[in-house]
């Protein structure tokens, strides 16, 4: 019946207009690959620095070794190059130390929080569990400064710290003062502790 139906409309010509065609929906757009800043694997996310450290530990210890002392054979990791416990980009720019811990020196290398060179003060106060453990920010050589939070109560490490741009002022600036210092400031280097004491 109701073919029969439609089948006359088409015969005798129908009076209701024909819908407006939509207008096409422009083409889907892929998003632009994220910049990476990664120094050592180009086009891959940015490096945690504890697995860094995990992949290249025996190349840790090289930093307690004298000169003469026979350490690990020098390798690569990917584009970077591996000397005793320095890691270098292919430009030969100091990428990160390692020791205890990671001396992270470029951006391109996370810390426990997922930040890196560049993030500022107040994003390390945002991601860091609560409650805070008191901070303190001490001269680290002209126009820097370095922040640490006291270990928590059941940790026999040390935190990680931040190195900030800014100068201080005086010697040292602890709890307030040191998060009033810290949170605007941008991180120009990061001290990722493994096992530091």
């Amino acid at each position: 019946m109701h073919r029969a139906f439609a089948l006359l409309l088409l015969a005798c010509g129908s009076t209701m207009a024909a819908p407006d065609p939509k207008p096409a929906a422009p083409a889907p757009t892929r998003p632009s690959p994220a910049r990476s800043d990664n120094p050592c694997f180009a086009g891959k996310p940015s490096i945690v620095a504890t697995e860094m450290w995990k992949t290249l530990e025996k190349y840790s210890w090289s930093v307690y070794l004298s000169e003469t002392d026979s350490a690990p054979p020098p390798t690569t990791y990917g584009t970077c190059k591996v000397n005793r416990n320095r890691v270098t980009a292919a430009n030969g720019s100091l990428v990160a130390e390692l020791g205890c811990g990671v001396r992270v020196v470029t951006k391109g290398i996370k810390d426990e929080l997922g930040l890196e060179i560049g993030a500022v003060g107040k994003d390390v106060l945002a991601r860091k569990p609560k409650p805070l453990t008191k901070l303190t920010c001490f001269g680290n050589g002209p126009g820097q400064a370095r922040c640490q939070f006291e270990r928590p109560d059941d940790n026999d490490t040390d935190s990680t710290s931040y190195v900030v741009a800014g100068t201080l002022g005086e010697d040292a600036v602890t709890g307030d003062a040191a998060i009033k210092f810290f949170s605007s400031r941008p991180l120009v280097e990061l001290g990722v502790s493994i096992w530091c004491h």
